[in-house]
């Protein structure tokens, strides 16, 4: 072909998110002598919409709240306008719609994007990806979690699921020359630690068992506890600090673009979530040199090793959780040295050049494969 592969990225929205994240570092990143990112939001532009934009990257809103058939005619219309050889559908409603576009569009390779680990195992959405699969080419899958996921519940034959983790930018997300200085940018007390979450306000994310955890420690009167994120669940999880008796001494700090910055002024970053598909804020806390405490749900322990580049605790379990941040807050040098192999597992596995070297030539190997199949 005498022109770079056109691939599509078709996402819900491009508001703030690690999904909508992922489209943007791969639209910053492709070779664009290979590859022309083009990127469609379903419902709208947002942020990183914006962002993306900013890069000469084409993204294209289709402005519908609810998706119809009418979204897959606009997709298939999009696909052959812009002439796509490869779709990656991100998640599984973009995914699902984008796929029967692809199939009335022609679309060469469809392929999907599959970052979460589901609770539920519905029927409906089990028949459907059965159905889509005879028609798609492949799946990536952000940890070795929806791997398996993937395989048990959809039957999806093996050699079809690749497994290429989420990434981090480690020049953007690097340890501070001084975490004082780095608080004190911020407007925080920069002889005072923080230890903070970032994460949607979502049950799920486990905030409660911070609070809990909080509401547990005795001498740490000094501690700036943060609280990074936003979500329709906001008003519950502020509920859950009063419940606990902490609402005066965190502060939640809603939706952050600085989060380089801001993680850099972490001296401990904590996540006791109760799902996840593979976390990004935590890898982006390790590159920054955070220590880190993470639950034992499995997708964390893809990352975190307990007491080799972080401490993990219990799904679930407050007690714990406050005994690992006492120990933290008490030494410094166990706080640098978990920071310090974190980073260097961080660069060693989840970089984004790693990442996106890894996109490309999966890229180029389906590419390849459908020509051979189709003896071109």
């Amino acid at each position: 072909m005498d022109r770079p592969l056109n691939v599509l990225y078709v996402v819900i929205g491009l508001n703030l998110g690690g999904v909508q994240q992922w489209v943007l570092d791969l639209s910053k990143r492709l070779d664009r002598k290979r590859f022309r990112p083009v990127v469609c939001a379903i419902e709208n532009t947002g942020i990183i919409g914006k962002e993306i934009e900013a890069l000469g990257v084409e993204v294209v809103t289709l402005g519908y709240r609810r998706q119809s058939f009418r979204t897959v005619r606009a997709l298939a219309k999009l696909m052959k306008e812009r002439q796509i050889d490869i779709l990656h559908g991100v998640s599984y409603h973009p995914s699902l719609y984008a796929r029967l576009a692809g199939l009335l569009a022609g679309t060469p390779v469809m392929l999907t994007y599959e970052p979460v680990v589901y609770d539920n195992r519905r029927t409906q959405r089990v028949l459907l990806s059965r159905f889509l699969d005879r028609f798609t080419d492949g799946y990536v899958a952000c940890s070795r979690g929806v791997v398996q996921q993937l395989k048990d519940w959809y039957g999806y034959a093996p050699d079809k699921v690749e497994l290429i983790y989420n990434a981090v930018d480690t020049e953007q997300f690097k340890p501070p020359v001084s975490r004082a200085e780095a608080k004190q940018k911020l407007g925080f007390d920069p002889a005072r630690p923080i230890v903070g979450m970032v994460a949607r306000l979502d049950p799920e994310k486990g905030h409660r068992f911070f609070f809990e955890a909080i509401s547990r420690l005795q001498g740490h009167d000094q501690v700036q506890w943060l609280v990074v994120g936003s979500g329709r669940d906001e008003a519950e999880v502020k509920e859950q600090a009063g419940r606990f008796g902490v609402a005066d001494r965190v502060q939640f700090l809603g939706t952050r673009r600085d989060l380089p910055d801001l993680l850099g002024a972490f001296d401990i970053y904590v996540l006791p979530t109760l799902k996840e598909g593979f976390p990004i804020t935590t890898l982006n806390a390790m590159s920054c040199g955070c220590a880190v405490v993470v639950s034992d749900y499995p997708a964390n322990l893809e990352g975190v090793r307990n007491e080799v580049n972080g401490l993990v605790v219990p799904m679930g379990e407050s007690v714990q959780l406050a005994q690992a941040l006492d120990r933290l807050l008490a030494s410094e040098a166990q706080r640098r040295s978990l920071g310090e192999a974190a980073r260097r597992d961080v660069l060693d596995h989840f970089s984004i050049e790693r990442h996106v070297a890894l996109m490309e030539a999966y890229y180029q190997r389906m590419w390849d494969a459908k020509r051979k199949d189709a003896g071109g």
